[in-house]
C-alpha cells in the first residue's frame, strides 16, 4: 500500500492514558497520508494523486453543494443533509488501517468489509462514540437509508469528477473511471453533473501534463 509517510499514530507516543478523541484523531489522520491507490495503478504521479482524506472531503463537499439545506428530493425523498454529510465523512474510515483496497487486488467483498470494520474499531478504540460512528459506516456500506444511497452515488461522482480533472491534465485511461462512475451515478441531476464534467474535460487542451 503506497503512502506519503508513516501514520501519525506511529510517530506520536500518546500512551494508554491519552484522550480517546485525540488518539482517534491521529489514527484516522492516516487517511491524509494514504494515496488513492487506483490512480497510482493507472500511472498518475504521486505529486498529483489525492489522498483518501481528500476524497472524503470532496464527497462531503458534494453533499453540501448538491443536497444543500433542504435535500435533493426526487427518488431520494427529502434527505437529512447533516446525516448525509456524516456518512460522507465516515465512509472511508475503514481504510485507515485496511488500506485502499481496489477491485484488482483480489480481495473478496466480504473480506474487504471485515478488514475495514476491524480497522474502524481499532481507529476509534476507547472513543465513547465508537459504535455510533461505526453504525454510520455500516449504513453507508449497506445502503440502508436514502442518505446512504445518495452518498454512495456521490462517492462515485467524486471519483468521476477527479477523473475528469486528470483527463484534462493529459493523463490517459480515465474512460475506465468514467464508466465505473456511470454505472452507479444514475440520479438525474447527479448524472448531469458527471456528464458535464466529462464533457468539459473532453474540450480541454491536451498534451500539457503537469
Amino acid at each position: 500500500m503506497v503512502t506519503k509517510a508513516a501514520g501519525p499514530d506511529e510517530l506520536l507516543d500518546l500512551g494508554a492514558s491519552a484522550d480517546p478523541a485525540l488518539a482517534s484523531y491521529f489514527r484516522l489522520m492516516r487517511l491524509k497520508r494514504l494515496y488513492r491507490q487506483g490512480w497510482l495503478k493507472r500511472g498518475l504521479p504521486e505529486g498529483l494523486c489525492e489522498s483518501v482524506a481528500e476524497h472524503s472531503f470532496g464527497t462531503a463537499l458534494l453533499v453540501l453543494l448538491l443536497a444543500g439545506k433542504k435535500g435533493v428530493g426526487g427518488e431520494f425523498g427529502k434527505l437529512d443533509s447533516s446525516h448525509a454529510a456524516i456518512l460522507a465523512l465516515v465512509h472511508e474510515m475503514g481504510e485507515s488501517y485496511a488500506g485502499d483496497i481496489t477491485p484488482v487486488d483480489g480481495v473478496s467483498l466480504e473480506d474487504k468489509w471485515n478488514l475495514e470494520r476491524e480497522a474502524i474499531l481499532k481507529a476509534l478504540d476507547g472513543l465513547p462514540e465508537r459504535d455510533w460512528l461505526l453504525a454510520f459506516w455500516e449504513e453507508f456500506e449497506e445502503g440502508s437509508s436514502p442518505e446512504a444511497r445518495f452518498v454512495r452515488q456521490l462517492d462515485r461522482l467524486e471519483m468521476g469528477l477527479q477523473a475528469a480533472l486528470q483527463d484534462a491534465e493529459g493523463f490517459p485511461g480515465m474512460e475506465e473511471f468514467y464508466e465505473s462512475a456511470r454505472r452507479t451515478v444514475v440520479e438525474p441531476r447527479l448524472r448531469s453533473v458527471l456528464e458535464e464534467a466529462i464533457a468539459a474535460a473532453g474540450a480541454a487542451p491536451r498534451g500539457n501534463r503537469a
